[in-house]
């Protein structure tokens, strides 16, 4: 008989750190989470502290091995990469970690990037060129933190030193290291022009490997710190929407994930690298290592911030149950909001009307952006069967059903935690639980 034992699923966001306890069925059996503590020291800077992040990390985890009702046996990690730092041979930050919203390589363009042509970026790395991130972060150091960067023993995002902290091994799944920008994606190698832009070399850097791989069990250290038992094993995890596909079943070709949060982003899985490329997406290697689909992805940047400007200011000014209220007046306006349109790409606005229509226009607003990004991808062959909605707009009794009608897609909602749940899925891979997402969805599913 197999003995009974849990899994750990963590989703480190930009403004959270979620985590996730289930079982071997998929059985949601604890969640816990803390904010973040971002640092603004400067204009258009964002960082925030090392150490003081593993501490939040290790608080989340021993909160749920603490409510585990059978031991861990594996513990995995989505997140919201791009983040960077440096750190000495031993894994000592020298450095805080620089966020990948943070401006100042935008601000101060360094002169490793000089030259860098966008379409080639997009085309190496999967991502349309943005210096926002850790080859922008890097150029940067090297720039203006030359001793430093000379004497880094490591030049890492801070999801690659959280796995040596936990395991003492530097090891980087190749799905989180597409935000790196310094992977050529399709070969799964690190870019040497890129770097030999930055004067490093890959041993500077960490290993790479796909998804669901088994990296090491947790040291003394970190299992005192976690509350892990000895010989828990972390496993390689992903970015976070592809993780969050994992954790919501969206794993084909006409599937399509709508994770609704500060910005709306879509993920559809693809066949082929190359339709994504040319339709301008993200592009994540996701299944593909095993033979599978990649994945693409679009956003509607910045979405949130807008959606909550009106609710906090038009709509439930002051109310702690601004979004039982906001729901409640969209609920309660007709289709169409009564001509009234918010278009949320712009500034918002004071508008004259009834707080209702503003509520439904909001909703209406939000979909319609969706609703007119999706026929431009008809084209690349990305036709849309089934979507899956995440975030919070998808506990919202009416929103999924407004989406369902602009975007003319059947639409289910995916429950809470998705990111931290597919990177559970991928430490029970790891673990040996499952063979791949396919059973693993299997399985969860079955159990209902």
């Amino acid at each position: 008989m197999t003995k009974p034992a849990t899994l750990i699923g963590l989703d480190l966001g930009t403004s959270a750190v979620k985590g996730v306890l289930v079982g071997r069925e998929g059985a949601m059996l604890a969640e816990a989470g803390v904010e973040t503590a971002l640092l603004k020291p400067r204009e258009g800077w964002v960082e925030a502290d090392a150490e003081e992040l593993y501490g939040r990390v290790c608080g989340v985890i021993r909160r749920l091995t603490d409510a585990a009702p059978e031991p861990v046996a594996a513990l995995a990690m989505s997140a919201a990469s791009g983040n960077t730092l440096l750190a000495d041979a031993a894994g000592a930050p020298l450095t805080p970690v620089i966020n990948w919203m943070d401006q100042r390589a935008v601000q101060d363009p360094p002169p490793a990037l000089d030259g860098l042509d966008p379409a080639e970026v997009h085309a190496v790395t999967g991502w349309p060129w943005l210096s926002m991130f850790p080859l922008a972060h890097l150029a940067w150091l090297a720039h203006h933190r030359p001793e430093a960067y000379q004497a880094a023993g490591r030049c890492a995002m801070d999801t690659d030193w959280l796995v040596h902290r936990l395991t003492g091994l530097w090891r980087m799944d190749r799905s989180t290291a597409t935000t790196s920008y310094l992977v050529d994606q399709a070969s799964g190698a690190y870019h040497q022009p890129y770097l030999r832009r930055l004067g490093t070399g890959e041993d500077r850097l960490s290993s790479l490997v796909d998804p669901g791989m088994p990296l090491g069990p947790v040291t003394p250290e970190a299992a005192a710190a976690t509350g892990l038992p000895a010989g828990a094993l972390v496993v390689a995890g992903s970015f976070d929407h592809p993780s969050a596909a994992r954790g919501v079943g969206t794993l084909e070709p006409g599937d399509l994930l709508l994770s609704c949060g500060t910005s709306w982003v879509g993920l559809t899985p693809c066949a082929r690298r190359g339709p994504l490329l040319e339709a301008g997406l993200l592009c994540d290697p996701f299944l593909s290592a095993s033979g599978g689909p990649w994945a693409g992805m679009f956003s509607v940047t910045g979405i949130g911030r807008q959606i909550d400007w009106y609710i906090d200011h038009l709509i439930a000014p002051g109310r702690t149950d601004r979004l039982a209220l906001f729901n409640e007046a969209a609920a309660s306006a007709p289709s169409g909001a009564g001509g009234l349109k918010i278009d949320l790409r712009l500034p918002p606005e004071p508008i004259d009307a009834d707080v209702a229509y503003i509520s439904r226009a909001v909703m209406e607003g939000a979909a319609s952006l969706l609703g007119e990004m999706l026929p431009a991808l008809r084209p690349y062959g990305m036709e849309f069967r089934r979507a899956v909605m995440v975030g919070g707009p998808s506990a919202s009794p009416i929103w999924p059903g407004i989406l369902a009608e602009a975007t003319q897609i059947s639409i289910t909602v995916g429950g809470r935690s998705a990111g931290a749940r597919g990177a559970a899925m991928l430490a029970g891979i790891g673990a040996g639980w499952y063979s791949d997402e396919a059973e693993a969805r299997g399985v969860w599913s079955a159990a209902g």
